[in-house]
Protein backbone atom coordinates (compact mmCIF):
# COMPACT_ATOMS: atom_id res chain seq x y z
CA UNK A 1 0.00 0.00 0.00
CA UNK A 2 2.83 2.40 0.89
CA UNK A 3 4.53 1.71 -2.45
CA UNK A 4 1.32 2.64 -4.25
CA UNK A 5 1.18 6.03 -2.49
CA UNK A 6 4.84 6.70 -3.22
CA UNK A 7 4.30 5.83 -6.88
CA UNK A 8 1.24 8.10 -7.14
CA UNK A 9 3.04 10.99 -5.42
CA UNK A 10 6.00 10.55 -7.79
CA UNK A 11 3.69 10.71 -10.83
CA UNK A 12 1.97 13.84 -9.49
CA UNK A 13 5.34 15.48 -8.81
CA UNK A 14 6.52 14.73 -12.35
CA UNK A 15 3.34 16.16 -13.85
CA UNK A 16 3.57 19.38 -11.85
CA UNK A 17 7.30 19.81 -12.42
CA UNK A 18 6.92 19.36 -16.19
CA UNK A 19 4.10 21.96 -16.19
CA UNK A 20 6.30 24.34 -14.22
CA UNK A 21 9.14 23.94 -16.72
CA UNK A 22 6.76 24.65 -19.58
CA UNK A 23 5.45 27.87 -17.98
CA UNK A 24 8.76 29.74 -18.06
CA UNK A 25 8.15 32.35 -20.76
CA UNK A 26 11.56 33.76 -21.64
CA UNK A 27 10.46 34.47 -25.24
CA UNK A 28 9.19 37.89 -24.20
CA UNK A 29 8.73 39.12 -27.76
CA UNK A 30 8.75 37.41 -31.13
CA UNK A 31 11.82 37.24 -33.32
CA UNK A 32 11.86 40.23 -35.69
CA UNK A 33 10.24 42.58 -33.16
CA UNK A 34 11.93 45.84 -32.10
CA UNK A 35 13.65 46.97 -28.93
CA UNK A 36 10.63 49.19 -28.33
CA UNK A 37 8.42 46.07 -28.21
CA UNK A 38 10.72 44.63 -25.52
CA UNK A 39 10.56 47.88 -23.53
CA UNK A 40 6.77 47.75 -23.62
CA UNK A 41 6.70 44.09 -22.58
CA UNK A 42 9.02 44.84 -19.64
CA UNK A 43 6.92 47.93 -18.78
CA UNK A 44 9.85 50.33 -18.97
CA UNK A 45 8.96 54.04 -18.81
CA UNK A 46 9.01 55.56 -22.33
CA UNK A 47 11.88 57.92 -21.45
CA UNK A 48 14.05 55.15 -19.93
CA UNK A 49 16.34 53.46 -22.46
CA UNK A 50 17.08 49.74 -22.42
CA UNK A 51 20.55 48.92 -21.15
CA UNK A 52 22.02 47.37 -24.29
CA UNK A 53 25.56 46.15 -24.84
CA UNK A 54 26.75 46.92 -28.38
CA UNK A 55 29.31 44.55 -29.88
CA UNK A 56 31.89 44.97 -32.65
CA UNK A 57 29.78 43.12 -35.21
CA UNK A 58 26.68 45.32 -35.46
CA UNK A 59 24.62 43.71 -32.72
CA UNK A 60 23.23 44.94 -29.42
CA UNK A 61 22.49 42.53 -26.58
CA UNK A 62 20.00 42.95 -23.77
CA UNK A 63 20.67 40.72 -20.75
CA UNK A 64 17.89 39.52 -18.48
CA UNK A 65 18.40 36.90 -15.76
CA UNK A 66 15.68 34.25 -15.93
CA UNK A 67 15.24 34.89 -12.21
CA UNK A 68 13.30 37.96 -13.44
CA UNK A 69 11.21 36.54 -16.29
CA UNK A 70 10.70 33.07 -14.75
CA UNK A 71 10.46 33.95 -11.06
CA UNK A 72 8.51 30.83 -10.11
CA UNK A 73 10.93 28.52 -11.93
CA UNK A 74 13.66 28.17 -9.31
CA UNK A 75 15.33 25.34 -11.21
CA UNK A 76 16.34 27.86 -13.91
CA UNK A 77 17.64 30.53 -11.54
CA UNK A 78 21.21 31.32 -12.49
CA UNK A 79 20.32 31.19 -16.20
CA UNK A 80 20.95 34.32 -18.26
CA UNK A 81 18.71 35.38 -21.13
CA UNK A 82 20.51 37.20 -23.94
CA UNK A 83 18.40 39.02 -26.53
CA UNK A 84 20.43 39.95 -29.64
CA UNK A 85 19.13 42.84 -31.73
CA UNK A 86 20.52 43.69 -35.16
CA UNK A 87 19.16 46.77 -36.95
CA UNK A 88 16.61 47.15 -34.13
CA UNK A 89 15.16 43.66 -34.70
CA UNK A 90 15.35 40.69 -32.34
CA UNK A 91 17.38 38.09 -34.23
CA UNK A 92 18.32 35.57 -31.53
CA UNK A 93 17.44 34.60 -27.98
CA UNK A 94 20.06 32.66 -26.08
CA UNK A 95 19.83 31.14 -22.62
CA UNK A 96 23.13 30.31 -20.95
CA UNK A 97 23.98 28.53 -17.75
CA UNK A 98 27.60 27.96 -16.77
CA UNK A 99 29.16 25.58 -14.25
CA UNK A 100 25.92 24.63 -12.51
CA UNK A 101 25.84 21.32 -10.66
CA UNK A 102 22.70 20.21 -12.51
CA UNK A 103 21.38 19.84 -16.05
CA UNK A 104 18.22 21.89 -15.50
CA UNK A 105 18.57 23.75 -18.81
CA UNK A 106 18.81 20.42 -20.66
CA UNK A 107 15.78 19.09 -18.80
CA UNK A 108 13.90 22.31 -19.62
CA UNK A 109 14.85 22.08 -23.32
CA UNK A 110 13.72 18.46 -23.56
CA UNK A 111 10.39 19.21 -21.89
CA UNK A 112 9.74 22.32 -23.99
CA UNK A 113 11.03 21.19 -27.41
CA UNK A 114 11.16 17.38 -27.27
CA UNK A 115 13.42 14.64 -25.98
CA UNK A 116 16.50 13.46 -27.81
CA UNK A 117 18.61 10.35 -27.45
CA UNK A 118 21.66 10.42 -25.22
CA UNK A 119 24.43 7.80 -25.28
CA UNK A 120 23.39 4.79 -23.23
CA UNK A 121 25.21 4.49 -19.92
CA UNK A 122 26.73 7.98 -20.04
CA UNK A 123 25.82 10.04 -16.98
CA UNK A 124 23.83 13.14 -17.90
CA UNK A 125 26.41 15.49 -16.36
CA UNK A 126 29.17 14.08 -18.60
CA UNK A 127 27.33 14.51 -21.91
CA UNK A 128 28.74 17.13 -24.29
CA UNK A 129 27.29 17.95 -27.69
CA UNK A 130 24.36 19.67 -29.35
CA UNK A 131 20.88 18.94 -30.63
CA UNK A 132 18.62 20.87 -33.03
CA UNK A 133 14.86 21.17 -33.23
CA UNK A 134 12.80 22.87 -35.93
CA UNK A 135 9.50 24.29 -34.67
CA UNK A 136 7.56 26.09 -37.40
CA UNK A 137 9.92 28.75 -38.77
CA UNK A 138 12.18 28.64 -35.69
CA UNK A 139 15.48 26.81 -35.22
CA UNK A 140 16.38 25.84 -31.65
CA UNK A 141 19.78 24.50 -30.65
CA UNK A 142 20.72 23.05 -27.28
CA UNK A 143 24.44 22.83 -26.56
CA UNK A 144 26.71 21.65 -23.76
CA UNK A 145 30.42 22.32 -24.21
CA UNK A 146 33.56 22.73 -22.16
CA UNK A 147 34.88 26.24 -21.61
CA UNK A 148 38.68 26.32 -21.47
CA UNK A 149 39.84 24.98 -18.10
CA UNK A 150 36.90 26.54 -16.32
CA UNK A 151 34.19 23.88 -16.60
CA UNK A 152 31.25 23.79 -18.99
CA UNK A 153 28.33 25.81 -20.32
CA UNK A 154 24.80 24.85 -21.32
CA UNK A 155 22.99 27.01 -23.88
CA UNK A 156 19.73 27.19 -25.79
CA UNK A 157 19.79 29.34 -28.93
CA UNK A 158 16.59 30.35 -30.71
CA UNK A 159 16.53 32.06 -34.10
CA UNK A 160 14.62 32.03 -37.37
CA UNK A 161 15.01 28.86 -39.39
CA UNK A 162 15.86 30.90 -42.47
CA UNK A 163 18.42 33.37 -41.26
CA UNK A 164 17.94 36.98 -42.20
CA UNK A 165 20.51 38.81 -44.27
CA UNK A 166 21.42 40.84 -41.17
CA UNK A 167 22.04 37.68 -39.14
CA UNK A 168 24.14 36.13 -41.92
CA UNK A 169 26.29 39.27 -42.11
CA UNK A 170 26.62 39.28 -38.34
CA UNK A 171 27.86 35.67 -38.32
CA UNK A 172 30.27 36.47 -41.19
CA UNK A 173 31.80 39.30 -39.14
CA UNK A 174 32.07 37.09 -36.04
CA UNK A 175 33.66 34.34 -38.14
CA UNK A 176 36.26 36.69 -39.66
CA UNK A 177 37.14 37.97 -36.22
CA UNK A 178 37.49 34.42 -34.84
CA UNK A 179 39.69 33.45 -37.79
CA UNK A 180 41.93 36.48 -37.20
CA UNK A 181 42.39 35.49 -33.55
CA UNK A 182 43.82 32.06 -34.41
Amino acid sequence: MMKKYLFISLIITLIFSSNAFAKCDFELIDLGKSKENLKQKLKYPKDQPLMLMPDNFGGETFLLPLDESCKDQESLHGTMGEYLFINDKLERIMLTRANMSDRNLMIFAMKKYGKFELPEGLPLDQWRGNHFWEKGNTLIEFLVTNIADEGFIEAISIQKLKSTTAMNRYYEKVGKWLDSEN
